[in-house]
Protein backbone atom coordinates (compact mmCIF):
# COMPACT_ATOMS: atom_id res chain seq x y z
CA UNK A 1 0.00 0.00 0.00
CA UNK A 2 1.19 3.52 -0.80
CA UNK A 3 0.29 6.80 0.83
CA UNK A 4 -1.50 9.47 -1.16
CA UNK A 5 1.05 11.35 -3.27
CA UNK A 6 1.87 14.79 -1.97
CA UNK A 7 0.37 14.19 1.49
CA UNK A 8 2.35 14.87 4.63
CA UNK A 9 3.54 11.64 6.20
CA UNK A 10 4.99 10.51 9.50
CA UNK A 11 6.55 7.31 10.70
CA UNK A 12 4.17 5.01 12.55
CA UNK A 13 6.61 5.21 15.46
CA UNK A 14 6.21 9.01 15.53
CA UNK A 15 2.42 8.72 15.64
CA UNK A 16 2.65 6.14 18.43
CA UNK A 17 4.98 8.43 20.38
CA UNK A 18 2.40 11.22 20.16
CA UNK A 19 -0.36 8.89 21.36
CA UNK A 20 1.87 7.64 24.17
CA UNK A 21 2.46 11.22 25.26
CA UNK A 22 -1.28 11.70 25.66
CA UNK A 23 -2.23 8.23 26.96
CA UNK A 24 0.88 6.35 28.15
CA UNK A 25 0.64 2.57 27.89
CA UNK A 26 1.94 2.37 31.44
CA UNK A 27 -1.39 3.70 32.71
CA UNK A 28 -3.29 0.74 31.22
CA UNK A 29 -4.46 -2.15 33.37
CA UNK A 30 -1.95 -5.01 33.69
CA UNK A 31 -4.28 -7.36 31.79
CA UNK A 32 -4.75 -4.95 28.88
CA UNK A 33 -2.94 -5.13 25.52
CA UNK A 34 -2.26 -1.64 24.20
CA UNK A 35 0.10 0.28 21.94
CA UNK A 36 1.23 -0.85 18.49
CA UNK A 37 -0.07 -4.43 18.10
CA UNK A 38 0.32 -5.05 14.36
CA UNK A 39 2.72 -3.68 11.75
CA UNK A 40 6.11 -2.04 11.33
CA UNK A 41 6.89 1.16 13.30
CA UNK A 42 9.12 2.14 10.37
CA UNK A 43 6.20 2.41 7.92
CA UNK A 44 5.01 5.89 6.97
CA UNK A 45 1.41 7.07 6.90
CA UNK A 46 -0.42 10.21 5.89
CA UNK A 47 -3.29 9.56 8.29
CA UNK A 48 -5.23 7.07 10.36
CA UNK A 49 -8.67 5.49 10.55
CA UNK A 50 -9.93 5.70 14.13
CA UNK A 51 -12.63 3.30 15.28
CA UNK A 52 -13.67 1.39 18.39
CA UNK A 53 -13.08 -2.07 16.85
CA UNK A 54 -11.02 -3.52 14.01
CA UNK A 55 -13.59 -4.31 11.32
CA UNK A 56 -13.72 -5.03 7.61
CA UNK A 57 -15.09 -1.51 7.10
CA UNK A 58 -12.12 0.10 8.85
CA UNK A 59 -9.65 -1.94 6.77
CA UNK A 60 -11.41 -1.00 3.53
CA UNK A 61 -11.49 2.67 4.53
CA UNK A 62 -7.75 2.64 5.28
CA UNK A 63 -7.01 1.02 1.91
CA UNK A 64 -9.25 3.49 0.06
CA UNK A 65 -7.53 6.49 1.61
CA UNK A 66 -4.02 5.08 1.45
CA UNK A 67 -3.58 5.19 5.24
CA UNK A 68 -1.24 2.69 6.85
CA UNK A 69 -2.58 2.97 10.37
CA UNK A 70 -5.80 2.02 12.16
CA UNK A 71 -6.26 3.06 15.79
CA UNK A 72 -8.76 1.04 17.83
CA UNK A 73 -10.15 1.33 21.33
CA UNK A 74 -10.52 -2.43 21.77
CA UNK A 75 -7.31 -4.45 21.20
CA UNK A 76 -7.46 -6.72 18.15
CA UNK A 77 -5.18 -9.21 19.95
CA UNK A 78 -6.63 -9.93 23.38
CA UNK A 79 -6.10 -10.99 26.08
CA UNK A 80 -2.34 -10.69 26.09
CA UNK A 81 -1.94 -13.23 28.91
CA UNK A 82 -2.83 -16.12 26.58
CA UNK A 83 -0.54 -15.08 23.76
CA UNK A 84 -1.34 -15.10 20.04
CA UNK A 85 -2.95 -18.39 19.06
CA UNK A 86 -3.36 -17.95 15.29
CA UNK A 87 -3.48 -15.35 12.51
CA UNK A 88 -5.04 -16.90 9.42
CA UNK A 89 -6.94 -15.71 6.37
CA UNK A 90 -10.67 -16.18 5.84
CA UNK A 91 -13.63 -16.85 8.02
CA UNK A 92 -14.36 -13.30 9.12
CA UNK A 93 -12.73 -13.83 12.52
CA UNK A 94 -10.63 -11.27 14.37
CA UNK A 95 -7.49 -13.21 13.43
CA UNK A 96 -8.38 -13.01 9.73
CA UNK A 97 -8.72 -9.22 10.04
CA UNK A 98 -5.26 -9.07 11.62
CA UNK A 99 -3.95 -11.22 8.76
CA UNK A 100 -5.52 -8.88 6.21
CA UNK A 101 -4.02 -5.82 7.92
CA UNK A 102 -0.53 -7.36 7.79
CA UNK A 103 -0.97 -8.45 4.17
CA UNK A 104 -2.14 -4.95 3.23
CA UNK A 105 0.69 -3.20 5.04
CA UNK A 106 -1.61 -1.54 7.58
CA UNK A 107 -0.50 -1.13 11.20
CA UNK A 108 -3.02 -1.47 14.03
CA UNK A 109 -2.70 0.17 17.45
CA UNK A 110 -4.99 0.05 20.49
CA UNK A 111 -5.58 2.58 23.25
CA UNK A 112 -7.99 1.07 25.72
CA UNK A 113 -7.87 1.43 29.52
CA UNK A 114 -4.99 3.90 29.19
CA UNK A 115 -7.25 6.08 27.03
CA UNK A 116 -10.10 5.77 29.53
CA UNK A 117 -7.81 6.91 32.35
CA UNK A 118 -6.01 9.70 30.49
CA UNK A 119 -8.40 11.29 27.96
CA UNK A 120 -9.93 14.10 30.01
CA UNK A 121 -11.34 15.43 26.72
CA UNK A 122 -14.03 12.75 26.94
CA UNK A 123 -15.10 14.12 30.32
CA UNK A 124 -15.26 17.60 28.83
CA UNK A 125 -17.42 16.50 25.90
CA UNK A 126 -19.87 14.49 28.02
CA UNK A 127 -20.14 16.99 30.87
CA UNK A 128 -20.67 19.91 28.47
CA UNK A 129 -23.17 17.86 26.46
CA UNK A 130 -25.20 17.05 29.56
CA UNK A 131 -24.59 20.52 31.08
CA UNK A 132 -23.10 19.10 34.25
CA UNK A 133 -20.09 20.15 36.33
CA UNK A 134 -17.58 17.27 36.70
CA UNK A 135 -16.15 16.97 40.20
CA UNK A 136 -14.32 13.67 40.56
CA UNK A 137 -13.45 10.30 39.05
CA UNK A 138 -14.58 6.72 39.66
CA UNK A 139 -12.36 3.96 41.05
CA UNK A 140 -12.57 0.19 41.09
CA UNK A 141 -9.31 -0.30 43.01
CA UNK A 142 -8.04 3.03 44.30
CA UNK A 143 -5.16 1.87 46.53
CA UNK A 144 -1.84 1.39 44.79
CA UNK A 145 -2.60 3.80 41.94
CA UNK A 146 -0.17 6.49 43.10
CA UNK A 147 3.57 6.75 43.61
CA UNK A 148 5.89 9.46 44.92
CA UNK A 149 8.84 11.11 43.21
CA UNK A 150 11.69 12.59 45.26
CA UNK A 151 14.47 14.44 43.43
CA UNK A 152 17.46 16.48 44.61
CA UNK A 153 18.12 19.67 42.65
CA UNK A 154 20.59 22.58 42.90
CA UNK A 155 18.85 25.69 44.19
CA UNK A 156 19.25 27.48 40.86
CA UNK A 157 17.06 24.91 39.03
CA UNK A 158 14.46 24.04 41.67
CA UNK A 159 11.69 26.11 40.07
CA UNK A 160 12.40 24.72 36.59
CA UNK A 161 12.40 21.07 37.71
CA UNK A 162 9.27 21.54 39.80
CA UNK A 163 7.45 23.12 36.86
CA UNK A 164 8.64 20.36 34.51
CA UNK A 165 7.42 17.42 36.61
CA UNK A 166 4.07 19.00 37.48
CA UNK A 167 3.60 19.96 33.85
CA UNK A 168 4.12 16.30 32.89
CA UNK A 169 1.29 15.11 35.16
CA UNK A 170 2.68 14.99 38.70
CA UNK A 171 1.34 16.95 41.66
CA UNK A 172 -2.44 16.43 41.38
CA UNK A 173 -4.23 16.07 44.72
CA UNK A 174 -8.01 16.40 44.57
CA UNK A 175 -9.01 19.80 43.19
CA UNK A 176 -5.40 21.04 43.43
CA UNK A 177 -2.56 20.75 40.95
CA UNK A 178 1.15 21.69 41.00
CA UNK A 179 1.37 20.21 44.53
CA UNK A 180 4.86 19.55 45.91
CA UNK A 181 6.96 19.93 49.03
CA UNK A 182 10.59 20.92 49.33
CA UNK A 183 13.29 21.10 51.96
CA UNK A 184 16.77 22.59 51.78
CA UNK A 185 19.91 20.61 52.47
CA UNK A 186 23.43 19.90 51.33
CA UNK A 187 24.42 17.51 48.56
CA UNK A 188 27.79 15.76 48.66
CA UNK A 189 29.54 14.15 45.67
CA UNK A 190 32.81 13.65 43.85
CA UNK A 191 32.96 13.13 40.12
CA UNK A 192 35.47 10.89 38.37
CA UNK A 193 38.09 12.38 36.02
CA UNK A 194 35.71 11.54 33.14
CA UNK A 195 32.77 13.44 34.67
CA UNK A 196 31.48 16.87 33.72
CA UNK A 197 29.85 18.19 36.90
CA UNK A 198 27.47 21.12 36.67
CA UNK A 199 28.94 22.38 39.96
CA UNK A 200 32.54 21.85 41.09
CA UNK A 201 35.43 20.08 39.38
CA UNK A 202 36.14 16.44 38.40
CA UNK A 203 37.98 14.46 41.07
CA UNK A 204 37.22 16.99 43.78
CA UNK A 205 34.84 16.40 46.70
CA UNK A 206 32.01 18.93 46.64
CA UNK A 207 29.33 20.09 49.07
CA UNK A 208 26.61 22.21 47.44
CA UNK A 209 23.23 23.63 48.53
CA UNK A 210 20.43 21.51 47.12
CA UNK A 211 16.65 21.29 47.38
CA UNK A 212 14.75 18.06 47.95
CA UNK A 213 11.50 18.19 45.91
CA UNK A 214 8.80 15.57 46.44
CA UNK A 215 5.47 15.14 44.71
CA UNK A 216 2.91 12.46 43.84
CA UNK A 217 2.01 11.06 40.43
CA UNK A 218 -0.22 8.35 38.96
CA UNK A 219 1.37 4.97 38.33
CA UNK A 220 2.06 4.72 34.62
CA UNK A 221 3.19 8.32 34.20
CA UNK A 222 6.65 7.63 35.64
CA UNK A 223 8.41 7.60 32.27
CA UNK A 224 6.98 10.89 31.03
CA UNK A 225 7.50 12.63 34.39
CA UNK A 226 11.11 11.40 34.71
CA UNK A 227 11.78 12.43 31.11
CA UNK A 228 10.55 15.95 31.85
CA UNK A 229 12.63 16.00 35.04
CA UNK A 230 15.79 15.01 33.16
CA UNK A 231 15.27 17.67 30.52
CA UNK A 232 15.01 20.40 33.18
CA UNK A 233 17.70 19.10 35.58
CA UNK A 234 21.28 20.36 35.05
CA UNK A 235 23.12 17.34 36.52
CA UNK A 236 24.46 14.58 34.30
CA UNK A 237 23.79 12.09 37.13
CA UNK A 238 20.50 12.81 38.93
CA UNK A 239 19.69 11.49 42.40
CA UNK A 240 15.99 10.65 42.55
CA UNK A 241 13.67 8.02 44.00
CA UNK A 242 10.25 6.67 43.01
CA UNK A 243 8.35 4.62 45.55
CA UNK A 244 4.76 3.40 45.96
CA UNK A 245 2.10 5.28 47.89
CA UNK A 246 -0.45 3.08 49.63
CA UNK A 247 -3.24 5.56 50.27
CA UNK A 248 -6.03 6.02 47.74
CA UNK A 249 -6.18 9.18 45.62
CA UNK A 250 -8.73 11.84 46.48
CA UNK A 251 -12.26 11.13 45.26
CA UNK A 252 -12.62 14.78 44.24
CA UNK A 253 -10.68 16.25 41.33
CA UNK A 254 -9.90 15.30 37.75
CA UNK A 255 -6.36 14.04 37.15
CA UNK A 256 -4.98 12.40 34.02
CA UNK A 257 -4.06 8.78 34.59
CA UNK A 258 -6.05 8.36 37.82
CA UNK A 259 -9.50 6.75 37.86
CA UNK A 260 -12.13 6.27 35.17
CA UNK A 261 -15.06 8.29 33.90
CA UNK A 262 -16.35 10.95 36.25
CA UNK A 263 -19.11 12.03 38.61
CA UNK A 264 -20.58 15.50 38.73
CA UNK A 265 -23.49 17.74 39.62
CA UNK A 266 -26.23 19.63 37.82
CA UNK A 267 -26.72 23.18 39.04
CA UNK A 268 -30.17 22.09 40.21
CA UNK A 269 -32.05 18.78 40.45
CA UNK A 270 -33.29 17.86 36.97
CA UNK A 271 -36.40 15.81 36.17
CA UNK A 272 -35.34 12.33 35.10
CA UNK A 273 -37.25 12.73 31.82
CA UNK A 274 -35.11 15.77 30.97
CA UNK A 275 -31.90 13.86 31.73
CA UNK A 276 -33.07 11.01 29.48
CA UNK A 277 -33.54 13.38 26.53
CA UNK A 278 -30.01 14.70 26.96
CA UNK A 279 -28.51 11.21 27.25
CA UNK A 280 -30.28 9.83 24.17
CA UNK A 281 -29.17 12.83 22.10
CA UNK A 282 -25.57 12.89 23.31
CA UNK A 283 -24.92 9.16 22.95
CA UNK A 284 -27.16 8.69 19.92
CA UNK A 285 -28.91 5.90 21.81
CA UNK A 286 -32.30 4.66 20.70
CA UNK A 287 -33.00 3.10 24.08
CA UNK A 288 -31.46 1.92 27.34
CA UNK A 289 -31.79 -0.50 30.25
CA UNK A 290 -32.63 1.00 33.64
CA UNK A 291 -32.86 -0.44 37.12
CA UNK A 292 -36.09 0.11 39.05
CA UNK A 293 -37.20 2.39 40.48
CA UNK A 294 -36.18 5.28 38.20
CA UNK A 295 -35.23 8.45 40.04
CA UNK A 296 -37.75 11.29 39.95
CA UNK A 297 -34.95 13.85 39.77
CA UNK A 298 -31.19 13.72 39.27
CA UNK A 299 -28.80 16.13 40.97
CA UNK A 300 -25.60 14.07 40.81
CA UNK A 301 -24.71 11.49 38.17
CA UNK A 302 -21.71 9.39 37.19
CA UNK A 303 -20.45 8.11 33.85
CA UNK A 304 -18.22 5.15 33.01
CA UNK A 305 -17.59 4.11 29.41
CA UNK A 306 -17.84 0.49 28.29
CA UNK A 307 -18.44 -2.08 31.00
CA UNK A 308 -19.09 -0.15 34.20
CA UNK A 309 -19.94 -2.96 36.59
CA UNK A 310 -16.85 -2.38 38.72
CA UNK A 311 -17.74 1.30 39.25
CA UNK A 312 -21.23 0.82 40.72
CA UNK A 313 -19.91 0.96 44.28
CA UNK A 314 -17.73 4.02 43.59
CA UNK A 315 -20.61 5.94 42.00
CA UNK A 316 -22.96 5.06 44.85
CA UNK A 317 -20.35 6.03 47.46
CA UNK A 318 -20.03 9.42 45.73
CA UNK A 319 -23.72 10.03 46.36
CA UNK A 320 -24.88 9.73 42.75
CA UNK A 321 -28.54 9.43 41.81
CA UNK A 322 -27.71 7.84 38.46
CA UNK A 323 -24.83 5.92 36.88
CA UNK A 324 -24.66 5.99 33.08
CA UNK A 325 -22.54 3.25 31.52
CA UNK A 326 -22.36 1.04 28.46
CA UNK A 327 -23.23 -2.17 30.25
CA UNK A 328 -23.17 -3.31 33.85
CA UNK A 329 -24.64 -6.80 33.84
CA UNK A 330 -27.87 -7.82 35.51
CA UNK A 331 -26.59 -8.73 38.97
CA UNK A 332 -24.04 -5.91 39.20
CA UNK A 333 -26.64 -3.34 38.19
CA UNK A 334 -29.04 -4.62 40.84
CA UNK A 335 -26.30 -4.59 43.49
CA UNK A 336 -26.89 -0.87 44.04
CA UNK A 337 -29.29 -1.85 46.82
CA UNK A 338 -26.22 -2.85 48.87
CA UNK A 339 -25.00 0.73 48.76
CA UNK A 340 -28.29 2.33 49.72
CA UNK A 341 -26.74 3.80 52.89
CA UNK A 342 -29.15 6.48 54.19
CA UNK A 343 -30.76 7.09 50.83
CA UNK A 344 -34.52 6.57 50.50
CA UNK A 345 -34.08 5.53 46.85
CA UNK A 346 -30.98 3.62 45.67
CA UNK A 347 -28.89 4.89 42.79
CA UNK A 348 -30.26 3.91 39.38
CA UNK A 349 -28.04 2.33 36.72
CA UNK A 350 -28.64 3.22 33.06
CA UNK A 351 -27.04 1.02 30.37
CA UNK A 352 -26.95 2.83 27.01
CA UNK A 353 -24.94 0.22 25.06
CA UNK A 354 -21.23 -0.56 25.06
CA UNK A 355 -20.44 1.04 21.69
CA UNK A 356 -22.68 4.04 22.33
CA UNK A 357 -20.89 4.83 25.57
CA UNK A 358 -17.50 4.76 23.80
CA UNK A 359 -18.47 6.89 20.80
CA UNK A 360 -16.17 9.76 21.83
CA UNK A 361 -13.04 7.62 21.48
CA UNK A 362 -12.98 8.10 17.72
CA UNK A 363 -13.65 11.84 18.01
CA UNK A 364 -10.95 12.52 20.60
CA UNK A 365 -8.22 10.35 19.06
CA UNK A 366 -9.12 11.78 15.66
CA UNK A 367 -8.45 15.25 17.08
CA UNK A 368 -5.10 14.06 18.47
CA UNK A 369 -4.06 12.76 15.04
CA UNK A 370 -5.06 16.02 13.36
CA UNK A 371 -3.13 18.03 15.94
CA UNK A 372 -0.10 15.89 15.04
CA UNK A 373 -0.43 17.18 11.47
CA UNK A 374 -1.98 14.09 9.83
CA UNK A 375 -5.39 13.26 8.43
CA UNK A 376 -7.89 11.34 10.54
CA UNK A 377 -11.10 9.53 9.67
CA UNK A 378 -13.22 8.76 12.75
CA UNK A 379 -15.33 5.78 11.73
CA UNK A 380 -18.42 4.67 13.62
CA UNK A 381 -19.25 1.10 12.71
CA UNK A 382 -22.29 -0.30 14.48
CA UNK A 383 -21.45 -3.76 15.77
CA UNK A 384 -24.72 -4.03 17.73
CA UNK A 385 -28.17 -2.51 17.37
CA UNK A 386 -31.19 -2.24 19.62
CA UNK A 387 -34.13 -3.74 17.71
CA UNK A 388 -37.68 -2.99 18.70
CA UNK A 389 -40.42 -5.52 17.95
Amino acid sequence: MRNVKGSKTKLISEVISELERRAPSGTAENWDNVGLLVGDPGWKTSGAVVTVDLTEESLEEAKRRGFRLIINHHPCIFPKSKGLSRVVAGGGSKSSLVFEAIRSGIAVAAYHTNFDRCALEVIEKISSGLKITPRGRLFDHARGTLCKLVVFVPESHADAVRAAVTGAGAGHIGDYDSCSFETEGTGHFRGSPRSSPFLGKPGQAESVPEVRIETVLPRGLESSVVRAMREAHPYEEIAYDIYPVDQAPAAIGLARGVGYGFWGDFDRPKPFSEVVKGVKKLFEASGFLLTDPPPKTVRRLAFAAGKGASFVESAAASGCDLLITGEAGYHDALSVSKYRQARAVPMAVMEVGHRESERFFSVVVGDWIKEAGLKAVPLETRTQRIYRF
